[in-house]
């Protein structure tokens, strides 16, 4: 089976690495296409680039990289036993991420690209530790590439991001006092916020598997210009702060927005 054909399901977002901001792309299906059993080393393969002073690819530089990657992609393509699992632009450097046994069908193939590659590592990585931990995004980067979708929807149709938005939280509580704990930290904190509502009795609902699950919603109503980082810095804040309440933040909504979206 190639690389290729195994594409189905890609997550790509961006991140920060080392206070760096960095931009991932990762395949989510190679869990249920192959066995980490099977595929125990992690090669790394570093290609730099000229980068501007957020450490991306300068414009010029842009198009020659992806071309790069894009050669990489074909030749490695052909190697059945190597899984191309991802890859991290960021810090003046493209790092591309595969799994394999034998490795020495991908250097091969990489000394070819002698005049891009400037490093090359491997490592013993039976759990799949890099995948897990390292290229899968956490639940806090996924909203924050969700919020940056929302924000790339909003300029591409038109709209001004310094107007004002009401936006809607969402979050849900598996015990009643947490939630309590949760809303009395918003309230003594430095969150500003336009009125805040929870449930008086937990929300029932059966999950995928059948189960029924019981929680309480706690919902903050913001109003918020999209043209700075700070609904950025709320989606951070209010991860961490439903995390150390057990609880979990489900992200936010607009009225006015899901009517761009419906457009």
């Amino acid at each position: 089976m190639s690389i290729i054909d195994s594409e189905q399901n890609w997550q790509s977002y961006r991140t920060l690495i080392n206070g760096n901001v960095s931009f991932c792309t990762v395949n989510l299906d190679i869990v249920e296409r192959f066995s980490p059993d099977s595929y125990n080393k992690i090669i790394q393969v570093s290609m730099p680039y000229e980068s501007d002073e957020k450490g991306m690819p300068t414009l010029e530089e842009h198009e020659r990289i992806t071309l790069d990657l894009f050669r990489l992609l074909v030749q490695s393509s052909s190697l059945s036993e190597v899984i191309y699992a991802g890859h991290i632009s960021g810090d003046g450097h493209l790092q591309v991420y595969y799994y394999c046994d034998d490795s020495e069908p991908l250097f091969d193939m990489l000394s070819q690209f002698k005049d891009c590659v400037d490093k090359i590592d491997v490592q013993d990585d039976p759990q799949w530790d890099t995948y897990f931990d390292f290229l899968l995004p956490s639940p806090l980067e996924m909203k924050l590439n969700t919020t940056e979708e929302i924000i790339d929807m909003l300029v591409q149709h038109r709209r001004n991001l310094a107007d004002n938005y009401t936006i809607e939280h969402t979050f849900q509580f598996p015990e009643e006092n947490m939630m309590f704990q949760f809303m009395e930290e918003v309230n003594l904190g430095d969150i500003s916020f336009n009125t805040m509502s929870y449930s008086n009795t937990p929300v029932t609902i059966t999950n995928k598997d059948d189960n029924k699950e019981s929680f309480y919603i706690v919902k903050i109503e913001q109003e918020l210009t999209l043209d700075t980082e700070d609904i950025f810095n709320y989606v951070e804040q209010f991860e961490n702060l439903a995390e150390k309440f057990s609880g979990e933040y489900n992200g936010w909504e607009s009225d006015t927005i899901n009517r761009v979206k419906a457009n």
